[in-house]
């Protein structure tokens, strides 16, 4: 018997036409209606994903990036820094007058000075941190005008010797600040760092210390900088454009120079616009002979260190340079500067697409081996430094016996017995300490330095 008839009314217009239809091609009309339906749904859905991308493209942010070393050490001058507290109230001013999106800074020393300067710039640089470290405080911390997600901060495993004081470094205890950073949908990571000075060019104690300072901060960049839209790295690298650290940074954690992209002709090439680059035009920042805090042996000549810099990689979003200059220089209708160094300013524009190739790297193998024999010979200078301290340490308790032996002598001389056996004892102690501790630390560093950067050669 045949399968019984069911009617399906379909209305076209102001009639309706009964349409007899078997009942298996209804069902299927039916599916076939709804199926339709959402294929059309999905085809919606693709074409505004499709131009919400395009839209993603063509809108831009902008981004404006300021770096200053502001040479604020707390104490009087002349062991201190001149005229510190009216530089850092105009540096404020500054900052309100031309606002930026991040800044990062350096040698703010006293915590003080950093509260100071969040207070006075809090209604348009809600978010900032200060990154502490050390006896003295690191001396950088960052100021923005959006929101700061997350903080971390990384201490170098070498910072100079205890016993410079007259240096400071040590007790500063250097770091790599990064703050993470929402802006609208980016997450922008954004490094701050002040590195190990170098105080004699042609007699570099310090070298083995910057050039693994250098080689950590290569890595934490690239280690910590992975999942970021858009990575910046600013601060005081205290190295110049052709010295090994600097190139040892752009090639492992994949970074341009900012001022080279936007200054090509006078930063890149031979040695002698390498060595233009120290020039006060050519993007020098510190030893100028227009500022008033710089060394009288400058005032006479044209020449500069560039050692502050404005670093930068695309992550997941393209990031381009548009400008880079210098700024904070001279205080408006004054004679005397911001600093002794002067800040970096870059504008960088930032939307999707694709990323761009970190050309100007160099290859990795010839720069790791290059390091690799500076922080060796750091080694074998660790090494020799530990046996004449813990000789120093044997020859002045000799001399501490010898003046007991005195006391008993001549009892006249004991009150200046005493004062000299207690200073030679601290001497001694000091000796000690630094030829069995601070010593084996430092070798220690500079192995773990090295073992990596020999891994990294292995790969």
């Amino acid at each position: 018997m045949d399968s019984p008839i069911t009617p399906i009314s379909l209305i076209n217009g102001n009639n309706k036409d009964s349409v007899v239809l078997d009942k298996n091609d209804g069902e299927y009309f039916v599916t076939s209606l709804i199926i339709n339906k959402y294929l059309f749904v999905i085809h919606v859905i693709y074409i505004y994903i499709y131009i919400y991308s395009l839209f993603k493209m063509i809108l831009a942010t902008e981004l404006r990036v300021m770096t200053l070393n502001v040479w604020c050490l707390p104490q009087p001058w002349p062991i201190g820094s001149k005229d510190r507290l009216h530089r850092l109230k105009k540096l404020a001013e500054a900052l309100i007058n031309d606002p930026y999106d991040i800044i990062g800074l350096q040698e703010v020393w006293c915590e003080s000075d950093y509260l100071e300067m969040a207070e006075r710039l809090s209604h348009l640089y809600q978010f900032h941190h200060y990154f502490h470290s050390g006896f003295t405080g690191s001396g950088v911390c960052v100021f923005s005008r959006h929101p700061i997600v997350s903080t971390l901060t990384h201490r170098y495993s070498l910072n100079g010797f205890a016993h410079h004081i007259h240096r400071g470094d040590w007790f500063g205890g250097k770091v790599v600040g990064m703050v993470e950073l929402e802006i609208g949908e980016m997450r922008v990571n954004f490094y701050t760092t002040h590195l190990h000075a170098e105080y004699d060019r042609e007699n570099d104690l310090y070298l083995p210390h910057r050039t693994a300072q250098s080689f950590e901060l290569s890595q934490f960049v690239r280690h910590t900088s992975r999942g970021a839209d858009v990575v910046i790295v600013v601060g005081d690298l205290n190295m110049e454009p052709e010295d090994l650290g600097f190139r040892l940074i752009l090639s492992q954690a994949k970074l341009f120079d900012a001022w080279r992209l936007c200054h090509e002709e006078s930063s890149s090439g031979s040695s002698d616009s390498l060595s233009k680059c120290r020039g006060i035009t050519r993007g020098g920042t510190c030893d100028r002979p227009d500022n008033c805090y710089s060394h009288s042996k400058f005032k006479d000549n044209d020449e500069s260190k560039r050692i502050d810099y404005i670093l930068f990689k695309s992550g997941r979003m393209n990031v381009s340079i548009d400008k880079c200059d210098i700024t904070m220089n001279k205080i408006p209708g004054e004679e005397i500067n911001y600093s002794d160094h002067v800040g970096l300013v870059a504008c960088f524009t930032v939307q999707s697409g694709q990323r761009q190739q970190s050309i100007l790297c160099e290859p990795n193998r010839p720069l790791l081996i290059e390091a690799i024999g500076i922080v060796s010979g750091g080694q074998r200078r660790a090494r020799r430094d530990r046996a004449q301290f813990l000789c120093a340490a044997v020859a002045i308790l000799l001399l501490v016996l010898v003046s007991c032996l005195l006391d008993v002598q001549y009892p006249f001389l004991s009150w200046g017995l005493s004062i000299l056996r207690f200073s030679l004892t601290v001497i001694v102690a000091f000796c000690v300490w630094q030829g069995f501790i601070g010593l084996t630390l430092e070798r220690k560093a500079l192995k773990a330095s090295k073992q990596s950067m020999q891994q990294l050669l292995n790969d």
